[in-house]
């Protein structure tokens, strides 16, 4: 609780972390402020824009009125904070799904913000792993699956090594631009194209097949052994 004695003790912790992790003399992948900057979706999306990615049309508004008529019935809501907590011992996923103006008449967009954004119709997903100027994608056929795979636990085993260079060069566009030495992206085709969608810098990648995973991780491994 803040101002409890609990409190200042983890705020003592945190300070001494803090002054370690910022030592000039220790090199991160991706250095901890890099990182927890661009763990905001906002920030990443800007990112984006800036580098001429393709992005969803994306809001955040307290009005559901507003949002259906900026963004098009259906639209997808996204968690701005954490995609997961923990409650009464049990651990939830908050998955992304449609939504419409009247399935958000009672709720307060507010008490917890989320991003809100044009539903992309996607057939195929991209998982891109970012290694300082490298990149290795991974497909997934969205075809079959729910709006959002991660939902459909077969989904996670069904990726297949692919060829995607624009993306692939974005996604290294992206990361430098953010100051991040390792990434995880997902991208999303539809009908008109690539759209970037979600940047993680600490994300997980060793689920995806090994023409992916393994290159990915000894690029990874030998930047670590050189230093």
């Amino acid at each position: 609780m803040l101002g409890s004695h609990e409190a200042a003790v983890m705020a003592a912790r945190v300070a001494l972390l803090a002054a370690i992790v910022r030592d000039p003399k220790i090199e991160w992948v991706t250095s901890v402020d890099n990182l927890y900057a661009a763990e905001n979706k906002i920030v990443q999306y800007r990112a984006a824009e800036a580098a001429g990615i393709r992005i969803p049309k994306t809001l955040i508004s307290a009005d559901p009125d507003h949002l259906a008529a900026e963004l098009g019935e259906p639209f997808i809501l996204k968690p701005l904070g954490p995609g997961n907590f923990q409650a009464n011992g049990t651990q939830h996923v908050v998955y992304v799904t449609e939504q419409r103006a009247t399935d958000l008449r009672d709720a307060d967009l507010f008490a917890a913000p989320f991003l809100a954004q044009a539903l992309v119709r996607a057939h195929t997903h991209l998982r891109v792993v970012t290694v300082r100027e490298e990149a290795w994608v991974a497909e997934l056929d969205g075809n079959s699956l729910p709006l959002d795979w991660r939902s459909h636990i077969p989904a996670h085993h069904s990726f297949r090594a692919a060829k995607w260079p624009t993306v692939a060069t974005a996604a290294v566009t992206l990361a430098a631009s953010l100051g991040l030495g390792m990434t995880c992206q997902d991208w999303m085709i539809d009908d008109d194209g690539p759209v970037f969608t979600d940047i993680n810098p600490g994300g997980q990648w060793l689920f995806l097949p090994d023409e992916v995973a393994e290159p990915a991780t000894r690029a990874l491994a030998e930047w670590l052994m050189a230093r």
